[in-house]
């Protein structure tokens, strides 16, 4: 008889399947561009409206085209009663990525170009999307907290106007600069989990909003972008340096996952990590509370004494967000903030050149079984 072929093995995760060409960024070890620009020369120097122009045309703005730009994101900030009605009837157990997916959501009701999935009609719709996303995570925030939503000022940018509108004048000084950054490193990176869950939402040519909507659902999960929260649960645990060294024994011991270290792609090193790391340095030196940016030194030092294991860019994102007043719940939302001109500008491409994902499945189940009435079963 004919040997028997192996069974076939589906890629667990999908690791390694290419899913889709884009031209929007490029995700390799220890690198990361946007169309052509390294985030070593975004970072620094770009203000976030700059990127998300970019991400959404293909190039970076003149100085006209980046001036009216701005002005359509301030033309597009206000909430309606309708959706502010949402947030002020919100529990305050809500988490603010349940809070964020659903007023996206109910924003559609509103989209006079809803059902038009033509390039104009998205350009507009990403602007929107865009725009409104800060300000409904700050009316959230204050809210959580019994405060009056503060109106957007149309004199300030996305990070500082996001600034004033969450914090008022309790904000830290290094605030707008910090969000900028954090809002530019979080602005695209390729095929990850939310991004596909949007491309596959708008490969049915659902539009853009159910496709952002599907974006922030798996944006939600803590092996995405959850991991914010998770790093500063270790790190109160740890509690203080001298405590270090044992705890990563017994992580090792007891195959403990290490919030905010190791990365699908990354291998090395996160491109981004260091920007944050910077930050965290910088705001610990005015912090009163726990050292938690020495607590995370020595955990790096102490975790690459068993296994190299680099962090991602949530491990300092998390302290980086505590050092400025932002719960460490709050991190994805944050995180969701800067993603959203990604997440649509890969909508937007997905439409450009569409055919619906529907990849095969591996059926592993049994076979041949035969039905019979409930009685006798």
């Amino acid at each position: 008889m004919p040997e028997e072929a192996a069974p076939a093995v589906a890629p667990q995760g999908l690791e390694g399947v290419v899913a889709a060409s884009t031209s929007i960024s490029s995700v390799q070890d220890g690198f990361l561009q946007y169309r052509g620009y390294n985030i070593d020369e975004l970072a620094p120097n770009a203000e976030y409206e700059e990127v998300a122009y970019l991400l959404l045309n293909n190039e970076l703005p003149k100085a006209a085209e980046l001036a009216a730009f701005k002005k359509q994101l301030v033309e597009a900030r206000a909430l309606s009663p309708y959706l502010m009605g949402i947030l002020r009837s919100t529990s305050r157990k809500a988490q603010a990525m349940d809070v964020l997916r659903t007023v996206i959501s109910a924003s559609s009701t509103e989209e006079p170009e809803e059902a038009d999935n033509a390039r104009d009609a998205e350009y507009r719709k990403a602007i929107r999307l865009t725009a409104k996303m800060p300000v409904i995570l700050a009316a959230f925030m204050r809210l959580q907290k019994g405060e009056e939503p503060v109106a957007p000022d149309p004199s300030l940018g996305h990070a500082a106007n996001f600034t004033r509108m969450a914090f008022g004048d309790k904000a830290a000084a290094l605030a707008p600069r910090v969000l900028n950054t954090c809002f530019i490193l979080q602005a695209e990176h390729g095929m990850n989990a939310s991004t596909f869950a949007a491309r596959i939402t708008a490969a049915t040519l659902a539009d853009m909003y159910a496709s952002v909507t599907s974006g922030l659902g798996a944006l939600k999960g803590p092996l995405h972008g959850g991991a914010t929260d998770g790093t500063m649960i270790m790190l109160d645990q740890v509690g203080s340096v001298a405590n270090v060294p044992a705890f990563v024994k017994k992580g090792f011991e007891n195959k403990y996952k290490f919030p905010g270290f190791g990365h699908r792609v990354y291998r090395t090193v996160d491109p981004r990590s260091k920007f944050l790391r910077s930050f965290a340095a910088d705001l610990q030196k005015s912090w009163k509370g726990t050292p938690y940016y020495d607590i995370q030194e020595a955990l790096v030092e102490e975790v690459n004494r068993h296994r190299h294991f680099p962090v991602n860019v949530d491990y300092y994102a998390a302290t980086t967000y505590t050092f400025l007043g932002i719960p460490a719940e709050l991190g994805t939302s944050i995180f969701a903030i800067g993603r959203v001109a990604g997440w649509c500008a890969h909508v937007m491409e997905q439409h450009g050149d569409n055919r619906l994902i529907r990849p095969e499945s591996l059926y592993t189940g049994p076979t041949g079984k035969k039905w019979a009435p409930a009685a006798s079963r």
